[in-house]
């Protein structure tokens, strides 16, 4: 249980046995919605009736319309709902992710600017579910390099690619939460930005000894750098050493190369599978509601 929702356990059996036809979807989010019955967001009357044509509820006291999809990242969609659901299904379980191309071809969807859309919609979501998390206890940060067009040097002051600063909580014997952020240069301003949004305060943290991190002694945070090189910063900073490659390896594998424009929601994409790992039979009813609490973004504010 989340925020007071229970969620349901999800495999693809169950999946296809929850959701065989359109209507059933139309049910569910309805019930999402309106967990308690329809309530007019108008006048606050709990009766209506249904226009199956338009998919509009309206109200009987006032005759004030509403869709089961408004207020969420379905608004105004001609998509089918349950393509949606379907989107939402293998974006969550798939552990490496899926790309638009993908789900074009697996859903039969029209165009790959609907399926890139859809995709950039339900990441929104993921982004607005974890904006507000922080990490805690003993986290490690460190930061790398992703994109560019042509090979160059590896690591810090590697020339056109996108800097990335990554946190994880250290729990001993397994990695806590996590989180990623693009940030512009690798400065004491551009880390403590990154590290009062992500970590709260009083926690302990630990980096390689890169000049950019030594203020954090002078924060209300414990700091712990390691002066460390090569194969024994994998040993001191190992929980963020595995993240970053494993990270690398999703996006050559999946998506073969991200601009730095949308990277963040990739990022974040990634963060908010890989931080409900132990609750990954829920993960489908998890975006599912993240997806019908968040506005939806647009096909021109996503290009714009």
């Amino acid at each position: 249980m989340e925020d007071g929702v229970t969620y349901t356990s999800t495999d693809l059996l169950e999946f296809t046995r929850r959701f065989p036809v359109e209507q059933t979807c139309i049910d569910y989010l309805f019930k999402m919605r309106w967990a308690k019955g329809f309530l007019c967001p108008k006048c606050g009357c709990n009766q209506y009736s249904f226009h199956s044509k338009r998919i509009l509820y309206q109200c009987k006291s006032c005759q004030y319309q509403v869709s089961v999809t408004a207020g969420t990242i379905f608004h105004k969609t001609r998509t089918p709902l349950r393509k949606w659901f379907w989107a939402i299904f293998l974006m969550s379980r798939q552990k490496t992710g899926i790309s638009a191309m993908a789900l074009q071809k697996l859903l039969s969807i029209k165009s790959y600017q609907t399926a890139w859309t859809m995709c950039h919609k339900i990441r929104k979501a993921m982004s607005d579910r974890d904006i507000k998390y922080q990490l805690a206890g003993i986290v490690e940060i460190d930061d790398t390099y992703l994109g560019g067009s042509k090979p160059g040097k590896a690591g810090r002051g590697a020339e056109g690619k996108t800097i990335v600063s990554v946190c994880v909580e250290n729990r001993g014997d397994r990695p806590g939460y996590a989180s990623m952020k693009v940030i512009e240069k690798i400065t004491s301003k551009e880390i403590l930005s990154v590290v009062e949004e992500k970590i709260k305060e009083n926690s302990t943290i630990r980096s390689d000894g890169f000049s950019s991190y030594r203020f954090l002694k002078n924060k209300n945070y414990t700091h712990k750098p390691e002066i460390v090189k090569g194969k024994k910063a994998h040993e001191v900073l190992r929980w963020v050493h595995i993240l970053i490659g494993n990270l690398k390896s999703t996006i050559q594998g999946t998506f073969h190369g991200i601009g730095e424009k949308h990277l963040q929601r990739f990022l974040d994409e990634y963060c908010y599978r890989f931080n409900r790992r132990y609750k990954e039979s829920e993960l489908f009813d998890r975006l599912l509601t993240a997806c019908s609490r968040a506005f939806t973004i647009t096909y021109a504010e996503l290009t714009g």
